[in-house]
């Protein structure tokens, strides 16, 4: 016997409905947002998926794909979607087409699965696409994004505007278990997840080096003053990349609080602070006097407005880079 709480796929209701129902048949567990593709939205401390919510608009006509285009560390839709890819753990998948957000109703898909995982310019992600009939088109690139515009059967475009795609993830729903021409179990390559990973720490990182300093370390400047220099910023003391090709220390006593333009004479080995006395030193060997300006010449020798504040985790790693 079924009972008004259950989601039957193809049955179409409201985010009100939906929401009661999962409630009713898991008491225990939190409610349902809708704020995002994921419910819950962000979950950067645990992977848990209890829903997906995907807006036509947003996606594609294809019910069985999913265009990530805004991830981030709150979300953390990569590491999610990867970890049900890889457990075979299921979610329910709901869906929204043009109708459906005039109406406010979603359509139930059903407990569903991830079965693959393509990064967008890979031939698999466009053997998937091309075999559907549609076609993904890179339609400009920056050096840190790519935009793309998909097109239907028809050569129509299916949004609005060309769009930045991280990746595509493929679900095994009840209506298609095996989606045809893509290989169960694919996972995104190192680009994809440099990219997003990489991004996703770095703001991680950012944001703790900026709270635990909150002026630049060396002069005391800080984020809120207006200067003729752009900004205080984080950065690396040690760049030493892992086998993924990712930065090998992300943690916050490996960074410093620097003004923009003393972080790159940092970074360039220009200058450096020594780690017994806080003091700002000069490399002579690697650049002459004469090439750094009498502004920076008059720092060497200072200590640190903020070494006070500097922990030994962060003195270590720079008495390491001697």
């Amino acid at each position: 016997m079924r009972f008004n709480y259950d989601l039957l796929p193809g049955e179409l209701l409201t985010f009100e409905e939906i929401a009661l129902r999962y409630a009713q048949q898991h008491p225990e567990e939190k409610e349902l947002t809708a704020r995002g593709l994921l419910s819950p939205s962000t979950s950067y401390r645990h992977l848990i998926i209890r829903a997906v919510f995907a807006q036509q608009e947003l996606n594609s006509p294809l019910e069985d794909l999913l265009i990530v285009s805004d991830d981030n560390e709150r979300k953390n839709y990569l590491r999610r979607f990867e970890h049900y890819l890889k457990t075979g753990q299921t979610f329910l998948y709901f869906r929204r087409n043009d109708d459906g957000r005039k109406s406010g109703r979603w359509k139930v898909i059903g407990e569903t699965q991830v079965y693959a995982m393509l990064d967008p310019s890979s031939a698999a992600a466009q053997n998937l696409l091309s075999s559907r009939g549609y076609k993904l088109v890179l339609m400009r690139q920056t050096e840190e994004e790519e935009y793309w515009q998909l097109f239907d059967r028809q050569a129509h475009p299916c949004f609005p505007l060309s769009r930045r795609i991280q990746f595509l993830v493929v679900l095994s729903t009840p209506q298609q278990k095996m989606p045809a021409a893509v290989m169960p179990g694919t996972e995104v390559g190192r680009r994809v997840k440099a990219r997003v990973l990489q991004r996703a720490s770095q703001a991680e990182f950012s944001s703790a080096v900026r709270a635990r300093y909150g002026a630049c370390i060396i002069t005391g400047t800080r984020l809120t003053e207006r200067h003729s220099w752009p900004w205080v910023e984080a950065c690396h003391i040690d760049t030493q990349e892992n086998e993924e090709g990712f930065l090998a220390d992300n943690s916050v006593d490996n960074g410093l609080f620097l003004r923009s333009d003393l972080q790159r004479l940092f970074i360039n080995k220009m200058i450096s602070i020594d780690a017994e006395t806080g003091q700002v030193l000069f490399n002579h060997a690697l650049e002459s006097d004469a090439s750094i300006s009498l502004f920076y010449q008059a720092l060497e020798g200072k200590t640190c407005v903020l070494w006070d504040a500097v922990p030994p985790g962060t003195r270590q790693r720079l008495r390491n880079l001697r």
